[in-house]
C-alpha cells in the first residue's frame, strides 16, 4: 500500500488504506489540510508527504490504529491523567501535571480535536503563556513553564499513540522551547557563616546548619523523623520527604533512588541536633499526652509538624532581619554545593551528599565554579611537574 495525494483548492489531502483484519474489508481514509505536499528543506513535519509516509509504515508493520474522535481536554483529563495517576508518580509530580493540563492547556487547547493540532498551534500556546496575564494580574509565565506545558502535551500526544488512541503523532516534530536556567545566587562563605552565627540559638538553628552545610532540600529538611538520625554513628538517613500538595503538606519519597541517602554528621551537627533533642524532650513531658507521637524535627512545643511553606517564610524573614543578599530557601543548597567545590571537595563527593543522581548533573549545574578551580589545578600540576 503506497496512498496518494490531491491537492484539494489550497491545500493537500493523503489518501491511504486498509485492511480490516476481521473482515477482509477494504476502507480508504483520508487526512487533509496539509499547507505542502513535498518537504520543506529542511523538513518540518508538515507536509502531506511527510504525514503519508509515516502512515504507509505503520499500515505496513500493522501498528496503524483509526483515530479516536477525542479532543484536547478530553485526552488529558479522561485518559492521559488518570494513567499518570496509575504510574504511583510522586504526589507532587501529579499536581503539578494536573495544573499544567487544568490551567495552562486546555483553557487554550482544549476545544481543539487532538487529530487537528498543528506545530503552529503548539508555537502559538507558548506564544499565549508567555505574555498573558493571570487572574490575579501577574505577568505571562516563565520560559521553563512554557517549556513544562509543551512538555506534557507532547507526552499526551506520544501516549495516546502507544496507546491506540492515534494513528499518529501530530505534534512529535515539535521541540520544547528552550529555556535558560534561573540564575543561582549562593552566598559567599561570609554570608553563610554570618547567618548560622546570629541564629545558632534559633529554634531551627539545627535546619540551617543542615541546609547550608548539607545542602539538604527543603522536603527532605521537613521530612527527617528521629527513627532517621543516628547521633552516635555521626548520620542521617534521607529516605522520605514532607512537600506542598494542593497547598497541603503530603509525605511523599525522595525525587529519585539517589535522593534516598545517608548523610555525614559532624561534631557541630551532631551537638546541635542533641541540643534540639533535649528541647523537645523538655516539650514532650511538659505537654504529656497532647504531645505528637510522629517523632519530627521540624516541628512545633506539641510536636506537630509544621507546614513546609513555614521554613521558607522563617527563612526569608531572618535574612531580611539580618540585612544579608536576599536570597531564596532553596539557594542554601546552592551555596552548600557552591562552596564545597570551591574548597576543594571531589565533585563526586558533593554529588552524592545532595543526591543528584550522577556527577554530571553536579557539573552541569555548578559548572560556574569549576573555571578557578581548573586554573588552581593546573598551576599545581604545572609546579610539580616544570619546577
Amino acid at each position: 500500500m503506497t496512498g496518494f495525494i490531491r491537492k484539494r483548492g489550497s491545500t493537500y489531502t493523503a489518501y491511504w488504506s486498509t485492511i480490516d483484519p476481521a473482515s477482509g474489508k477494504r476502507g480508504q481514509h483520508t487526512k487533509g489540510g496539509f499547507a505542502r505536499k513535498d518537504p520543506a528543506r529542511p523538513p518540518k513535519g508538515d507536509s502531506a508527504r511527510e504525514f503519508l509516509n509515516s502512515i504507509v509504515g505503520s499500515v505496513q508493520d500493522g501498528s496503524w490504529r483509526k483515530d479516536q474522535a477525542l479532543t484536547v481536554k478530553a485526552l488529558l483529563l479522561d485518559h492521559w491523567l488518570p494513567a499518570q495517576r496509575s504510574r504511583e508518580l510522586r504526589p507532587a509530580t501529579l499536581d503539578q501535571y494536573g495544573n499544567v493540563v487544568s490551567s495552562w492547556i486546555v483553557p487554550n487547547l482544549g476545544g481543539v480535536r487532538v487529530t487537528a493540532l498543528t506545530p503552529k498551534m503548539v508555537t502559538e500556546l507558548v506564544g499565549t503563556l508567555r505574555t498573558a496575564k493571570s487572574a490575579q494580574g501577574r505577568k505571562g509565565l516563565s520560559p521553563r513553564s512554557t517549556q513544562l506545558a509543551v512538555g506534557v502535551l507532547k507526552a499526551a500526544c506520544a501516549w495516546a499513540v502507544e496507546n491506540g488512541y492515534l494513528g499518529r503523532n501530530p505534534i512529535a516534530g515539535v521541540r520544547r522551547p528552550r529555556a535558560e536556567s534561573k540564575v543561582m545566587r549562593p552566598w559567599s562563605e561570609e554570608d553563610a557563616r554570618a547567618f548560622l552565627t546570629a541564629t545558632r540559638d534559633d529554634r531551627n538553628g539545627w535546619a540551617w546548619a543542615l541546609l547550608l552545610t548539607r545542602g539538604l532540600r527543603r522536603g527532605e529538611l521537613c521530612g527527617l523523623r528521629w527513627e532517621d538520625v543516628d547521633l552516635d554513628g555521626g548520620s542521617l538517613r534521607l529516605n522520605r520527604t514532607r512537600v506542598v500538595v494542593d497547598g497541603k503538606a503530603v509525605e511523599s519519597t525522595p525525587k529519585t533512588a539517589a535522593g534516598r541517602r545517608t548523610v555525614s554528621l559532624d561534631g557541630s551537627l551532631v551537638a546541635l541536633l542533641r541540643s534540639h533533642r533535649t528541647r523537645q524532650a523538655t516539650e514532650r513531658l511538659a505537654s504529656g499526652p497532647a504531645y505528637g507521637v510522629g517523632g519530627w524535627l521540624f516541628a512545633d512545643e506539641l510536636g506537630q509538624p509544621y507546614h513546609p511553606e513555614s521554613l521558607s517564610a522563617w527563612f526569608e524573614s531572618k535574612v531580611s532581619d539580618l540585612e544579608l543578599p536576599r536570597i531564596r530557601l532553596h539557594d542554601t543548597r546552592h551555596t552548600a554545593a557552591s562552596l564545597m567545590l570551591a574548597s576543594g571537595v571531589p565533585v563526586k563527593v558533593v554529588s552524592e551528599m545532595l543526591g543528584h543522581a550522577s556527577p554530571t548533573i553536579t557539573l552541569s549545574i555548578y559548572a560556574h565554579v569549576m573555571p578557578g578551580m581548573a586554573e588552581e589545578a593546573g598551576a599545581a600540576l604545572s609546579a610539580a611537574l616544570l619546577s
